[in-house]
C-alpha cells in the first residue's frame, strides 16, 4: 500500500492531497495541529524539515526520504517507537545548510549519524559528497569499503577512494593510502613508497603519519635506519596528540628513571582520555613515580581508565579494595 493510500485509510485525506502535491510546508502545518506530535521527538524532525528553504537536485532525494519517514512516523505517532533518525536540535541549521547543498554542513551531519551508529544515513550523505568532490566524502567512502559497512568490502574501491580522495588534499587519506603500501593491500607491498607518502602525510598535519614514520626511520623500513629522525617523528606525533606516541614518551621517561617526565608525558595522554595514559597514570601515583604515593589519585585513575574498559585498570582496582 502506498504512503498516499495509508493516509486516505488512517483518515488523513487532507494530508494524502498535500503528500501528492509535494506540499512541504501544508504537510508539516497539518501534522502540527495534532497534540500527539507536540510531544513526540517528531515535533523534532518536522522542525528539522520546516528550516529548509533551498533543496538541491543532489539533496532532494534525501529530503523527501527524510519527509516520508516523518509521515510514516505521524501515523504510529500514538505509540511508543524507536525513531533514531530525528537530529538534535543544535543541528537542525546543519541539516538545513546541507539539504541547500552546503559540503561541511553534509559531512557533520553524516558524522553525527556515524555516531549514533546510523551508518545508512551516514553513508546516503557521504555519497553526495562524492557527487560534489568532496575529499572527505570519498575518504569514509574509502573506510567503508574497507570494513564492509554498507557497501561490500572491496580493496580495490578503498584503494580508488582513498587515492582520490588524497588527490583532492584530504589529510586522513593520505595517510591510508600510505597503509595500504605499507601492509600490501590491494596494490604490492612497498616500503618506500609507503614512506614517500607517509612524509606527505605528515606534512599535512596527520599525527598517525607522524608516528609511523617514526616506527619506518627505527626500523629502517623504506628509509636508512636514524634514530634521531625516529625520535623526531615519535616526538612530532605526540605534540600532535597522538596517544600511542605520547604513552611512548612516557615510556622511554620512566626506562631512563625520569618519573616525573614520565607521569608527565602520561598526563598529557591522560587528559586525552585514552585509557592507557589513565592507566599509566594510576601508576604512577601507585608506585611513586614522579611524584608521592597517594592511592586515592591512583584509585581514582584506574577507575577512569577502566571506565573507559582497560583490563588492566579493573585488575589494580581489585588488588587496591582487598587492601
Amino acid at each position: 500500500m502506498s504512503l498516499t493510500e495509508q493516509l486516505r485509510e488512517a483518515g488523513h485525506p487532507e494530508l494524502a492531497q498535500y503528500y501528492e502535491g509535494k506540499n512541504k510546508q501544508a504537510m508539516i502545518a497539518y501534522m502540527r495541529q495534532f497534540d500527539v506530535v507536540t510531544y513526540h521527538t517528531l515535533s523534532l524532525l518536522l522542525t528539522q524539515l520546516e528550516a529548509v528553504t533551498e533543496i538541491t537536485n543532489e539533496t532532494e532525494k534525501i529530503f523527501w526520504q527524510d519527509l516520508d519517514i516523518a509521515i510514516e512516523e505521524f501515523l504510529i505517532a500514538e505509540k511508543e517507537t524507536d525513531f533514531p533518525y530525528v537530529i538534535e536540535e543544535s543541528l537542525v541549521t546543519t541539516y538545513a545548510q546541507a539539504i541547500a547543498g552546503n559540503s561541511e554542513a553534509m559531512m557533520q551531519l553524516a558524522k553525527y549519524y556515524q555516531d549514533q551508529e546510523l551508518y545508512e544515513a551516514a553513508y546516503d550523505w557521504y555519497a553526495i559528497g562524492m557527487q560534489l568532490e568532496v575529499g572527505e566524502a570519498y575518504y569514509w567512502h574509502g573506510n567503508y569499503a574497507f570494513l564492509g559497512r554498507v557497501i561490500e568490502h572491496d580493496l580495490k574501491v578503498t584503494y580508488e577512494a582513498y587515492l582520490h580522495a588524497s588527490q583532492l588534499g584530504y589529510p586522513d587519506a593520505v595517510n591510508n593510502l600510505a597503509d595500504m603500501y605499507l601492509r600490501g593491500e590491494y596494490v604490492e607491498q612497498d616500503d618506500a613508497k609507503a614512506a614517500e607518502i607517509f612524509k606527505e602525510a605528515a606534512k599535512l598535519g596527520v599525527k598517525e603519519s607522524m608516528y609511523t614514520l617514526g616506527y619506518l626511520y627505527h626500523h629502517g623500513r623504506g628509509v636508512p635506519k636514524d634514530k634521531e629522525l625516529s625520535a623526531y617523528w615519535y616526538h612530532q606525533s605526540a605534540l600532535h596528540g597522538d596517544v600511542f606516541a605520547i604513552n611512548k614518551l612516557g615510556h622511554e621517561a620512566f626506562a631512563e628513571d625520569d618519573g616525573e617526565r614520565a607521569l608527565s608525558w602520561y598526563q598529557k595522554a591522560a587528559d586525552l582520555q585514552d585509557p592507557y595514559g589513565e592507566y599509566n597514570v594510576g601508576f604512577c601515583y601507585e608506585s611513586g613515580i614522579g611524584t608521592p604515593i597517594d592511592l586515592k589519585k591512583a584509585k581514582i585513575w584506574y577507575q577512569r581508565a577502566a571506565l573507559h574498559g582497560d583490563e588492566e585498570a579493573k585488575k589494580r582496582l581489585k588488588e587496591l579494595a582487598k587492601g
